[in-house]
């Protein structure tokens, strides 16, 4: 059937024509009826910015309101008034989409009104402002960043215009030379500045008409005349026609450090005479770690001990490794709390004799308690510290040798009275038995046996002495290697009849500068302690091996023997003629004399060990 309203089909076409337009669009378009309360329609935008359809906003009348943030949606109540009235309506808040992100929006109502005056429909468009208002947030909390730091900056800001007049200056460049802002404004640089201050400046201000950006040192004059030193960074500034259209300047006071410079120079010239004529080293650097000056005993122990010349300005990182910088800038953070730091060391010098040297880091402050810098003090006290060791190793020979003497009071008074006793006896038999040549006879045997053990005793105590007083032999490079070989060969038979494994490591260090005959004892005595001392119920392994420490050589026997009771026989574990293990043959001699060659060689032992597990014993040497 045609139809009956051809002015109906055109606006129906003209209205689709419309919704089309709209629909392409990021701005939402909607209509509502205000009596009813309900939308009439709404643009497809709605998704993209509400994360809603048109169905779930059609279908929900209170949805936009639900959306709109609890904080802002006063907002929305109070557009009521305003359509109520016919008036349009702007208003930005805040929305939370359906998957619960935040977006800022901006809503325009426009309200249609009847011959009465009455709203009878509203228009509306929302778009999404987030990016502008994050933008605008951003630029005002910019701003008053910015506000802030120039105001409070603790560095003056002066700035100055082509005419070299000033036009800007924050309150710190006011505290600095003494002037209010007013009194500032409109003049020039020079008017701060003394006759000779002024021609210095007037030729930077030249370079930095060309572009020059500048890092100065200028003396000014307060307003109550007194001078003030400070550090300018002055940059210009230029349009955007590149055209010089003034200068902006980063103003330090550094009238303190001006003075403490000064104070530092009469200081070390004072003091060069002394530097120069000492008997200690020293080296003054300021607190930026750059070196200020040294004495000629300095350079010398620099060039000694660094290979390198000390120089002014220079880093004194440069004069350290990497692995010891951390230890000087935690020494270095002492020093600033304590105010001094002591120490001794010791280096080898090209002809392989050893010095050692006292040092001392002093922290250098002005009357304001503020560091300046340090000084590090070093002195040759090898005379010194050699004669400190000689009489330590004094008093350590003469405690040994104290407990040696009491070790031989023991002997004598227990090992030989025994012996010595039955010879008396035993000769005072052989006066009365003139007749009886069978009793006789088994008294010489005991007299004999007596006397053997005593030779024997004897013989032990001579062996303990020469162990004490090596003597004239001489020390050597002794190959740890081949020191074991020649054990391994001289009991190969003992080895081979008992299934033995003997493993020897010296990966860690093949050798030492020692006397060859102890080291050949100590190991041939272990390794023999360890076969003597076996389990019969599985395979005894022994090791020897070599371990490379910071500043010693560790070797270390090790077996899986029968062990022994460290918390029983610990404290008598290295006595002379103590013995533990009773089932096999022995004098107690071999660990202590052990001991006492590690301890003559200046070296130390320990033992570690658990019954039916097995011993290790443990000896460090310098290197």
């Amino acid at each position: 059937m045609p139809d009956q309203h051809p002015e109906n089909g055109h606006l129906k076409n003209s209205n689709h024509e419309w919704m089309k337009f709209f629909n392409t669009m990021d701005e939402v378009c909607f209509s509502f009826d205000p009596e009813k309360r309900k939308l009439i329609q709404i643009s497809t935008g709605c998704e993209k910015l509400y994360g809603y359809s048109t169905a779930d906003l059609m279908a929900n009348t209170r949805l936009w309101f639900e959306m709109i943030h609890p904080d802002d949606q006063h907002i929305a109540l109070a557009e009521r008034d305003k359509m109520d009235l016919g008036e349009q309506v702007i208003s930005r808040y805040r929305i939370i989409r359906k998957d619960g992100t935040m977006r800022w929006v901006e809503k325009k109502l426009i309200p249609t009104v009847d011959e009465t005056g009455k709203v009878v429909r509203v228009d509306g468009i929302t778009r999404d402002i987030t990016s502008h208002k994050e933008a605008e947030e951003k630029h005002r909390k910019s701003k008053k960043l910015y506000r802030q730091i120039v105001e409070n900056a603790q560095e003056g800001i002066w700035t100055i215009d082509v005419h070299d007049k000033t036009n800007f200056v924050n309150k710190k460049i006011c505290e600095i030379l003494g002037y209010t802002p007013e009194e500032m404004m409109g003049k020039e640089l020079y008017d701060f500045m003394d006759a000779e201050g002024k021609e210095y400046a007037i030729a930077c201000m030249e370079r930095r008409r060309n572009g020059a950006q500048e890092n100065l040192d200028i003396r000014y004059k307060r307003k109550n005349g007194e001078d003030v030193w400070a550090n300018i960074a002055a940059n210009p500034l230029f349009d955007d026609d590149g055209k010089y259209m003034g200068a902006l300047a980063m103003v330090t006071d550094i009238t303190q450090r001006k003075q403490d410079e000064d104070a530092l120079k009469k200081s070390e010239a004072n003091l060069r005479t002394v530097f120069d004529n000492t008997d200690t080293s020293y080296v003054l650097f300021n607190d930026d770690m750059q070196i200020v000056s040294f004495n000629g005993l300095a350079q010398k122990y620099s060039q000694e001990q660094n290979h390198k010349d000390l120089e002014v300005n220079r880093s004194i990182k440069e004069y350290f490794t990497e692995e010891r910088w951390p230890f000087i800038l935690e020494l270095l953070e002492k020093v600033r709390q304590n105010g001094s730091f002591d120490y001794e060391l010791n280096y080898k010098r090209s002809d392989g004799s050893i010095r050692w040297h006292h040092v001392r880091w002093i922290v250098v402050k002005n009357s304001e308690n503020n560091n300046l810098g340090f000084v590090l003090s070093n002195k040759d006290i090898t005379e010194a510290k050699l004669a400190a060791l000689e009489r330590e190793k004094i008093t350590t020979d003469l405690i040994r040798h104290n407990k040696d003497l009491e070790q031989f009071t023991y002997i004598v008074s227990h090992n030989l009275r025994s012996p010595v006793a039955n010879i008396m006896g035993l000769t005072d038999l052989l006066k009365q038995f003139d007749a009886d040549p069978e009793l006789r006879h088994d008294v010489l045997d005991r007299l004999s046996a007596s006397i053997k053990s005593v030779d024997s005793i004897i013989r032990d105590l001579n062996h303990i002495l020469q162990v004490r007083e090596p003597g004239n032999e001489e020390k050597e490079q002794v190959d740890f290697k081949s020191i074991c070989e020649d054990i391994k060969a001289s009991i190969i038979h003992v080895i081979l009849k008992e299934n033995i494994q003997l493993d020897f490591d010296f990966s860690g260090v093949g050798s030492m500068y020692t006397i060859r005959s102890y080291i050949y004892s100590i190991f041939y005595n272990l390794v023999s302690n360890s076969i003597k001392y076996r389990r019969q119920d599985i395979q005894s392994v022994i090791s020897v091996r070599s371990v490379l420490l910071k500043d010693k050589i560790e070797i270390r026997v090790k077996d899986n023997g029968k062990g022994i009771d460290l918390q029983k026989n610990g404290n008598n574990l290295f006595g002379l003629y103590k013995r533990f293990d009773t089932t096999v043959e022995g004098k107690g001699m071999g660990l202590f004399m052990v001991k006492a060659q590690v301890e003559t060689l200046g070296g130390t032992i320990r033992i570690e060990s658990r019954p039916n597990t097995g011993t290790e014993f443990i000896m460090q040497f310098a290197q």
